[in-house]
């Protein structure tokens, strides 16, 4: 079995849990009057969801082929071949979501920016290992990914928090400035 089990295991924990706060945010938030701001609340609930599914999956998929007695190496190489083909789907996923409402709503360019340096950071460690770079160890590298895939779901998650609880009127922080 693999020495990481008991952190891919917490990892997957923590992941799901946003997935849950998501969804109560989502159920106690107030009623939108604008249709652009309830439907980029809605994309932001599917990303934090989804991408807190692909965490959890994430986080079982070593567990699961150590279970089958597979090579540390071929799990960490194979979970990750995994984790980026589950991550792409995601991305894909939300950029079809996104394209027919583009401009109906303001971009939130803070998120923008952060998550994208995130997924940089994401897919760069699970590249590392799918191909067998030695810059690393492959756990490590892979629960970095992990990490930063929870990170991506958490800053999310406040960002739509913070959408969903704005006094009727306030205007988003960039809004303000520019």
């Amino acid at each position: 079995m693999l020495e990481n089990t008991d952190a891919l295991l917490s990892l997957a924990e923590i992941a799901a849990a946003f997935a849950g706060f998501a969804a109560l945010v989502s159920v106690i938030q107030r009623k939108r009057r604008d249709p652009a701001e309830t439907t980029h609340d809605i994309l932001r609930l599917r990303l934090i969801i989804a991408s807190s599914v692909l965490g959890v999956t994430g986080a079982l998929i070593p567990v699961g082929l150590a279970g089958y007695g597979v090579t540390p190496e071929i799990t960490w190489r194979l979970s990750s071949f995994f984790f980026l083909v589950l991550s792409y789907g995601i991305i894909l996923s939300f950029v079809r979501s996104y394209t027919p409402v583009k401009g109906s709503f303001p971009p939130d360019r803070l998120a923008v920016a952060v998550t994208t340096s995130i997924e940089v950071w994401e897919q760069g460690s699970l590249l590392v290992v799918l191909f067998g770079i030695p810059l690393g160890n492959p756990a490590a590298l892979y629960v970095t990914a992990l990490i930063g895939n929870i990170c991506q779901a958490g800053f999310i998650f406040v960002r739509f928090v913070d959408s969903a609880f704005r006094h009727q009127g306030e205007l988003p922080e960039e809004d303000e400035e520019g």
